[in-house]
């Protein structure tokens, strides 16, 4: 990078930032309030565009793995460091080196896009449907998508050599669609730290040891902690992109720092590096706003997370997959295909058919589909994420007259006939979740006369459609040829009057967000709320449950602590704080150990014992950590597979369960054993399924410190 061409644009995006400020200050529509930021209209693209595309790329694409198959795949950057058990092995296989010597900054040279075409992904993006275009200019590993004066690490400098934000910008203009550069550098001053989402932090031991050996490295995963220093370039860099490219919209991540480390901003409660941050966001979105009305621009802001990063009303709604069981003010759902937005091989994908019926429910509720791709870091499109978009592409060519310029109607849904509604002027759209091939009552038309109804057809069907009022409503009889739609079938009803139904809306964004799904910041497969599967309490015939409390190691005597083995131990999901082998070390400690998050309900311990032996004894111990961590509450499982049999629980055998209680000891173990002489069974892989002991937090976990296998030595 030449000096020259790092020292000119400094220069240059001040003048530009003194105009603008000037010319805004002529006659600025925002006064930097949030009182004024709440009177922001709703664009007329956005809450008639409907469908929007969200694309996470950049260099996290090119590992394209997460540990157990599932989850946010544009995490594992961090997670390379806090996850060393099992991601080390992995880098060592794959790359030949591990941190400190081979980190994430030495994959970033592997992100080329050597393939990838900005004009054809413009391309598919219309030919789909899609009104508008979400792209990561800067995910939370501090990397930038775009040509920035403000870091090395920059595409244009590093990897594909290119503007990818620019370059997609332009074919997306010639297309006709909105473009917005999201923006998540705000956890990326954690997210290579050793505690998350805190003010003052500290870089992993190893990213701390990269960063000696190569300085320039600290510009790539720091600074860590949160600053005035900080907080000044988060807006800076932002700044840069507004002034650049011009974005229609302002797409913010969720700022977990606003309820974590003793700060409820929202409620006036905040440390002075926070309440800063929070004001200069402020005064960025009151910039951004008002840039675009000086150039006569719609633009528009989200307001992300279940918590919300700015007060109701500014912005519209967002969360993860979100779905609201209510028609809400302006929201937006960021939906993925699978279980991770960033390029994840093998990942599970939801139905074709759940895909289109997430879109139809999503907009009948006053909502955005804002659907997500990953691509590979090479710039091409995996195959499962293609069919789906295709599919999409020919579902909206038959039904969009149900989506676009739509509003909901006085109801969203009927679930006795699986129907979700649509408006759009006089007409409403009945749109059938299920095959219609039966006759079907719309009961909210209950009352209308028959006059009122002027026709009814099958959109993408040529055949008549039999309709008749009742008692009980419109009565609806389809057609033999159900025509060219597939997986959501709509029926177009023309009334003699405007069906949409403003004043139908919850606007308290509290309310309408209350009993909808919890997002894991951390990215698991649904880790908040997939549990494991019920078992009644049980001992396998022949076996004991022992329970064991004591003060320390030594005060065990029918359990007395294993020594230390070398088997293997994995987890899933991934745990925190201490490495897993800790588990195998024959010694307790006063420590919280590796244990799983909170709210983590589906977590297991899986050891893997080399080679199928005759299992006489399984044992845990923990520390009771800050007094109510010692509780033991977990299902035992094992398989005699030749080959690791994963995490579904149903290819094992469950063994037996175990629940301790609370317990005021400072150490508990329990163990399942088999009678003298006998055995649990033969097996190779031992899990441990455990769950929350506490109903605080979301659900604390076991502060477990050794766990092992007794068995018969051959």
């Amino acid at each position: 990078m030449s000096q020259t061409r790092r020292t000119t644009p400094f220069v240059f995006l001040a003048i530009v930032f003194i105009q603008t400020q000037v010319a805004i200050a002529a006659e600025p529509r925002y006064d930097g309030s949030w009182e004024s930021l709440q009177k922001m209209p709703v664009p007329a693209w956005f809450d008639d565009g409907k469908i929007g595309i969200f694309i996470h790329w950049g260099p996290y694409s090119v590992i394209g793995y997460r540990q157990g198959g599932r989850g946010y795949a544009e995490h594992v950057p961090k997670q390379l460091y806090s996850g060393q058990d099992h991601y080390y092995p992995y880098m060592q296989k794959r790359w030949g080196a591990t941190p400190p010597e081979f980190g994430y900054k030495d994959i970033i040279p592997e992100f080329k896009a050597e393939h990838w075409d900005p004009d054809a992904w413009a391309k598919l993006f219309a030919d789909v449907g899609f009104k508008y275009c979400v792209m990561t200019a800067e995910h939370h590993d501090g990397w930038a998508n775009w040509d920035s004066d403000l870091t090395p690490w920059n595409a244009m400098d590093m990897g594909p050599k290119r503007d990818l934000v620019g370059d997609l910008g332009k074919a997306l203009k010639k297309q006709g669609l909105k473009f917005a550069p999201s923006y998540h550098r705000e956890r990326h001053q954690t997210f290579f730290a050793k505690k998350l989402y805190v003010v003052n932090a500290e870089p992993q031991d190893d990213i701390a040891e990269e960063i000696r050996r190569v300085p320039k490295a600290a510009s790539l995963y720091g600074p860590f902690g949160l600053t005035k220093a900080f907080v000044d370039d988060y807006v800076a860099r932002w700044k840069e992109i507004q002034t650049k490219y011009e974005p229609d919209f302002l797409w913010l991540d969720d700022i977990p720092i606003w309820t974590r480390d003793g700060n409820q901003v929202l409620s006036g409660q905040a440390k002075p590096e926070v309440q800063y941050f929070y004001d200069q966001c402020r005064l960025m979105i009151t910039d951004f706003m008002n840039e675009g009305a000086a150039r006569g621009a719609e633009v528009y802001v989200n307001n992300k997370g279940g918590n919300r990063n700015w007060p109701a009303g500014v912005g519209c709604l967002e969360k993860d997959n979100l779905k609201l069981k209510v028609i809400g003010p302006k929201w937006e759902s960021c939906t993925t295909f699978g279980t991770s937005y960033g390029y994840l091989e093998g990942d599970k994908y939801k139905s074709i058919e759940s895909v289109i019926h997430e879109m139809v429910e999503v907009i009948s509720r006053n909502g955005n589909f804002l659907v997500n791709i990953g691509p590979r870091a090479d710039g091409s499109i995996p195959e499962p994420q293609m069919e789906r978009l295709i599919a999409m592409k020919r579902w909206l060519k038959v039904n969009g007259e149900a989506i676009y310029g739509s509003r909901y109607w006085k109801e969203s849904e009927q679930q006795n006939e699986h129907l979700a509604f649509t408006t759009n002027g006089k007409k409403l759209f009945a749109i059938k979740l299920k095959k219609p091939d039966a006759s079907f009552v719309i009961t909210g038309t209950a009352g209308w006369d028959a006059d009122k109804i002027e026709s009814v057809r099958l959109l993408g069907s040529d055949a008549n459609v039999s309709s008749q009022m009742t008692q009980q409503g419109l009565e609806i009889t389809p057609p033999a040829d159900l025509g060219q739609s597939d997986h959501a079938w709509t029926f177009e009803i023309v009334t003699d009057e405007d069906q949409h139904h403003p004043n139908v809306i919850v606007h308290d964004a509290d309310n309408v967000l209350t009993g909808t799904k919890e997002v894991d910041l951390e990215g698991r497969d649904d880790a908040m709320g997939r549990r494991h599967p019920t078992v009644t309490p049980f001992v396998m015939p022949g076996a004991e449950r022992v329970i064991e409390t004591a003060i320390s190691a030594a005060g065990f005597t029918k359990l007395p602590l294993a020594v230390a083995s070398t088997w293997t131990v994995t987890a899933n999901p991934t745990t925190r704080n201490e490495p897993l082998q800790a588990l195998c070390d024959g010694e307790l400690a006063p420590s919280i150990g590796p244990v799983f998050g909170n709210g983590v309900r589906n977590g297991s311990y899986k050891m893997d014992l080399g080679t199928t032996k005759s299992v006489t004894a399984i044992t845990s111990w923990s520390n009771n950590y800050k007094g109510f961590r010692g509780a033991q509450k977990l299902v035992l499982y094992g398989s005699d597979a030749a080959t690791d049999p994963g995490w579904d629980l149903s290819a094992y055998t469950a063994l037996g369960t175990i629940d301790t209680g609370k317990s005021t000891a400072n150490y508990t173990a329990a163990s399942l054993r088999a009678a003298p002489n006998e055995s649990l069974g033969n097996f190779r892989w031992i899990v441990w399924a455990v769950s929350p002991v506490t109903s605080t937090g979301g659900g604390e976990n076991t502060a477990f410190q050794e766990i092992t296998v007794e068995v018969v030595e051959s």
